[in-house]
């Protein structure tokens, strides 16, 4: 199972082929034996798109969206991978953060399972509310055929109420013990990672994970839905979710040479994922709290009102707070008024500046958040502390974390962070494992 998932996830992706969109159209008519399945939601897309891919490989040949490429072209890219005759199943992450992109992804894929996970307001320049985020998203249901099945998170509101085209199944997860597929017993606070206990028509089924935070609950009963309903063993659900790593940048927990413990989360930023890391960050067994901070996604605020009302936050919740980038200064003054001393209290406008200081303040014991939106100071950060980094483009606009970038020569870095030091689902790494 390690060798086959450390195959599936290896950190050098292979070339992506773009076919144009007639040719896609064709390829997805010619794939009749294929089962395609589209996931949407405001969050947790890469990350369901990751294990759902996982458990479907365990049992058949299956391709899925790669490098959170969720609009057209990598609809196109995907189905370029699709066999004819063998693919067995196809996973596409699906956004809406363009206009049309939904109706675009029911034109491609033309689904057999659509999934919803969850709905936020994002996007604010396409949506104006949460509402328009969640009518666009609901499209992914018209494109189900009959007897098509729309699987559906029961404990968000937006998605609850969605309405599912007649003749079409439903298959809804959640909370609820009248959910078919609910949970109890959740547990994720550092050093132990997520664990739950998963409720399948009345079967339990105690899952392990190497994802940290409770809100991927909901991810994995989705995945856990698709795969029942498809014929996986519950068993093997189980196995495989337990060694599928995370999604590099998202609550990934990594455990550095010093002893000291890192929760990668700096690829996504909006309001609601920075109040999920910083709760995560409060529960952890701790000697130090240091939290590292770039900025948020799709801000009301200016950036001295925005970052000091962080750095407050930040000095309620951590020891230590280091914000990086060219508005950092004022996210160290709103730390400093939330109290925190100013030797505590740091700013810096370059990652190379920040590492210089946080190398040698790390020790055993300590929990480190990384937490941004696509900045890539902070991966690059990251990774200097772990050895010399190449890259010097000053402002990457990459859509992707630097573990994913063809361009990022350092690869022994990201395979190291990723094989050997993302710790596994008993708060381990295969490193110390070796040792």
């Amino acid at each position: 199972m390690r060798k086959q998932l450390r195959s599936l996830w290896q950190a050098s992706q292979p070339a992506l082929k773009k076919p144009r969109l007639w040719v896609a159209l064709v390829l997805r008519s010619l794939l009749r034996k294929t089962t395609f399945i589209a996931i949407t939601g405001s969050s947790g897309k890469s990350t369901a798109t990751r294990y759902l891919a996982a458990i479907l490989s365990s049992q058949a040949p299956t391709q899925w969206t790669r490098l959170n490429r969720n609009t057209e072209d990598g609809f196109t890219e995907t189905l370029a991978f699709c066999a004819t005759g063998k693919t067995r199943y196809a996973v596409f992450e699906v956004g809406a953060g363009a206009e049309g992109g939904i109706d675009k992804a029911i034109r491609i894929i033309r689904p057999h399972i659509s999934v919803v996970l969850a709905v936020f307001l994002e996007h604010r320049s396409l949506f104006k509310s949460i509402e328009g985020v969640a009518q666009e998203k609901e499209k992914l249901l018209s494109g189900l055929p009959p007897n098509g099945l729309a699987v559906l998170n029961a404990d968000d509101p937006m998605v609850a109420n969605m309405n599912v085209p007649a003749g079409r199944r439903q298959l809804r997860y959640g909370s609820s013990s009248e959910c078919p597929i609910s949970y109890e017993n959740v547990v994720s606070a550092w050093p132990q990672m997520l664990r739950f206990t998963a409720i399948i028509d009345g079967q339990r089924l105690e899952i392990r994970t190497r994802l940290l935070g409770t809100h991927w609950v909901g991810v994995l009963l989705s995945c856990i839905a698709v795969a029942h309903d498809l014929g996986v063993p519950l068993d093997q659900i189980a196995r495989t979710i337990e060694e599928v790593p995370p999604y590099p940048g998202r609550m990934q927990v990594v455990r550095l040479p010093s002893g000291a413990v890192v929760i990668r989360d700096e690829f996504k930023g909006h309001t609601h994922s920075t109040e999920v890391a910083f709760e995560e960050l409060r529960k952890a067994t701790a000697e130090r709290r240091i939290v590292v901070y770039g900025d948020v996604a799709e801000a009301t605020q200016g950036p001295r009102i925005r970052l000091r009302r962080i750095g407050r936050n930040i000095a309620d919740l951590a020891d230590f707070a280091i914000f990086v980038g060219e508005e950092s200064h004022h996210g160290a003054d709103g730390a400093r008024l939330g109290g925190l001393p100013e030797e505590r209290a740091r700013a810096f406008s370059d990652y190379s500046e920040a590492a210089d200081f946080l190398k040698p303040l790390l020790q055993s014991g300590d929990v480190v958040l990384f937490k941004a939106d696509h900045n890539k100071q902070l991966p690059r950060l990251f990774f200097s502390l772990l050895g010399t980094v190449s890259c010097t483009i000053p402002a990457c606009k990459r859509p992707m974390v630097c573990d994913d970038c063809s361009e990022f020569q350092d690869r022994e870095l990201v395979q190291i962070t990723n094989d050997e030091l993302t710790v596994l689902a008993d708060g381990t790494c295969r490193d110390t494992q070796s040792h």
